[in-house]
């Protein structure tokens, strides 16, 4: 059964401790029942131990979950750049950190940035790296490591469609990008998810205009929302669909829903 309802992403970096439990509390209001876990909380969890369990207990006082989370991202943490041993030993260790406390909120999906090397070729040697270090974690976890697509070509998102699927592990998949999918490479979403969908555990979902990654809620662009939906509805192993819109307040939420709810 398909979620009724999309997981919302908040720029929790943009609210402040002092707005953190009436913003919360605000989304409840909205309808919201469940939110995409910031890596930020990750990060500051790193200097204040105790701050993610925090998080978690207003989440719970509110009735509200967090069954996704996007993964630390950049040069310094995606995982193209495990090239040398000890910057891989790094770069694994924080996520796998990450992911053992993201366990405690039950969270269920992990998507992560492959990241582009300088010349734009993706080097799976190193991604592989990553992946085999961090896949005993994240089942463990019971978390499913979700591949990003970003800047890559249909032919490129073949080989990450092959490299997930080289697996064949049921915490390793794919996150499908509607935004990147509308504005980079190819820009042929349909072709994208054809190739991407039959690993597709999770998706994020914003709107452009098909040349930047704008990142607006439906409508704010030219995405056929409702095709859009009614193919990502039919994903096989879909556990949930994500808002990503830098426009995250009501009225957005409220266009998700009805789009998503067609």
């Amino acid at each position: 059964m398909k979620p009724e309802k999309p997981v919302h992403f908040v720029e929790w970096k943009k609210i402040s401790d002092a707005d953190f439990i009436s913003t919360v509390r605000k989304l409840a209001e909205w309808g919201v029942r469940n939110i995409v876990a910031h890596p930020q909380w990750g990060m500051r969890d790193m200097e204040e131990p105790g701050y993610l369990h925090s998080v978690m207990e207003e989440l719970k006082r509110a009735g509200l979950a967090a069954p996704a989370c996007h993964a630390y991202w950049g040069a310094s943490h995606d995982i193209c750049h495990c090239t040398a041993a000890d910057i891989t030993e790094r770069i694994v260790e924080e996520h796998a950190v990450f992911l053992k406390k993201l366990s405690e909120m039950e969270v269920r999906t992990y998507a992560m940035h492959i990241g582009m090397e300088d010349h734009g070729k993706t080097p799976w040697d190193c991604i592989r790296r990553a992946v085999d270090r961090l896949l005993p974690v994240a089942e463990e976890c019971r978390i499913a490591l979700a591949l990003e697509n970003g800047h890559e070509n249909l032919e490129t998102q073949r080989e990450l469609a092959d490299f997930a699927a080289s697996y064949r592990h049921p915490f390793l998949g794919i996150c499908f990008d509607t935004g990147h999918a509308h504005c980079y490479g190819d820009r042929d979403w349909k072709k994208s998810l054809e190739i991407l969908g039959e690993n597709t555990v999770t998706c994020h979902m914003h709107d452009n205009y098909g040349t930047f990654d704008d990142h607006n809620p439906p409508g704010a662009g030219t995405l056929n929302w409702q095709e859009l939906c009614d193919n990502l509805k039919r994903l096989p192993h879909l556990l949930h669909a994500e808002t990503e819109s830098g426009d995250w307040g009501e009225e957005s939420w409220k266009q998700f829903c009805k789009v998503w709810n067609g």
